[in-house]
């Protein structure tokens, strides 16, 4: 049986950090898929209102609906522009995560090559401590048959 690993606790906690850590990556990218979905729709919608205005100003010109649908026209750019604001954020916030994972990782990392360090370590003083009792039983034994004892 191996001894327990003395930073053990300080790993686990490495281990749940980098858990922790990849969960809120999940949910930002999740957001960001959200966000972009809803990109998707205001930049459909500002098609829509573009393809309406155009059939608008042919014949007929009425101002009134032309001045309603320029305004919703600009309601949705600016939307838009705040969508693109908000998903460039994510984006940083996205890479920022990810790179606390990468260091996360690595220092959980540092932590398992310790312990199976320290584990290999145990495991050669165990080889050593059985190769040193049986090396004494040999002797014994020689030491008996030379002596007539055994």
């Amino acid at each position: 049986m191996t001894p327990k690993f003395s930073l053990q606790p300080v790993l686990d906690y490495r281990e749940t950090r980098v858990e922790i850590l990849e969960i809120e990556l999940g949910r930002l990218m999740q957001s960001r898929q959200r966000g972009q979905t809803f990109l998707e729709a205001l930049q459909s919608s500002r098609m829509r209102l573009l393809e309406e205005m155009g059939k608008r100003q042919i014949g007929e010109v009425d101002l009134f609906l032309l001045s309603r649908l320029r305004s919703n026209l600009q309601v949705v750019n600016q939307r838009i522009a705040e969508q693109e604001a908000r998903l460039a954020e994510l984006a940083r916030q996205i890479a920022e995560k990810q790179q606390e994972i990468i260091l996360a990782k690595q220092d959980a990392e540092a932590l398992h090559k310790l312990k199976e360090q320290e584990i290999e370590r145990y495991r050669k003083e165990e080889a050593q401590r059985e190769n040193r009792l049986q090396d004494d039983l040999y002797i014994s034994r020689a030491y008996r048959r030379s002596n007539g004892v055994g």
